[in-house]
């Protein structure tokens, strides 16, 4: 797999799915597991608890225009879009995550991996880059959503990183060129360690299925890394990170 090939299919189709993303990252034996574990503690987001069971943790950076790379400690997060569903709206204030995971080697290697392949479809402008840990979890007959419908961000790019599920019925990821079911380009359940789907937040939209026990004597969850760059205005590029 080849990063130039992936960076022309995203200008070509504005997406792209592999499912042997791994493959562009050197893995070391021990890395994958201690990389997964951090997914055992993250924190209940508080914002959405009206609307699905939802764990969390941000890590932040500003990329400058000279792309150079700005960690920002803040954690409280506001997004750029108001959402059609019953959650607290505003900034939300949300855990960061610890500073092993920020050193962790799989940590540094796949933002480097996502930089590098998105370069060539960068502007000359810095760029806010929030890193989500997520688990969303149903316990036993319940069900929690994913996402909030088919929808857009309101960010620029978009990478959904797979790391990993637990008793759950496939969770089906879908691409769309509108907000209309009709528009549908893509929809598949992803199951592998960093099988990814990069998208083009400005041209389409996504969303995925909800999270049900497999078996219902057991919680479920579906774990996923998302990594995001949303072009920073003009008239806020010289603040401090």
């Amino acid at each position: 797999m080849d990063i130039s090939q992936i960076s022309a299919d995203l200008r070509e189709h504005h997406y792209c799915h592999r499912r042997n993303f791994r493959e562009l990252i050197e893995i070391e034996p021990g890395e994958e597991n201690s990389f997964r574990a951090y997914w055992n503690n993250l924190v209940r987001d508080e914002a959405f608890r009206a609307y699905t069971h939802r764990e969390r943790r941000i890590l932040r950076y500003r990329l400058s225009p000279s792309r150079q790379l700005h960690i920002n400690r803040d954690a409280a997060f506001k997004s750029p879009v108001t959402y059609a569903i019953e959650y607290r709206q505003g900034v939300n204030h949300l855990s960061y995550c610890e500073e092993s995971f920020i050193d962790h080697s799989l940590t540094r290697k796949l933002l480097a991996v996502d930089l590098a392949l998105i370069e060539p479809h960068l502007v000359e402008r810095a760029y806010t880059i929030d890193i989500h840990l997520f688990r969303v979890r149903a316990d036993r007959q319940s069900s929690s959503p994913t996402t909030s419908g088919i929808h857009q961000d309101g960010l620029d790019w978009v990478f959904m990183h797979f790391i990993g599920q637990y008793n759950t019925v496939p969770v089906v990821s879908e691409l769309f060129t509108s907000e209309s079911e009709h528009s549908r380009v893509l929809n598949f359940p992803m199951e592998q360690f960093l099988e990814t789907i990069v998208v083009n937040d400005r041209e389409l939209y996504h969303r995925a299925g909800d999270v049900r026990p497999q078996e219902d004597s057991a919680p479920a969850w579906r774990d996923l890394l998302v990594v995001s760059l949303r072009s920073v205005p003009a008239d806020e590029e010289g603040l401090p990170v």
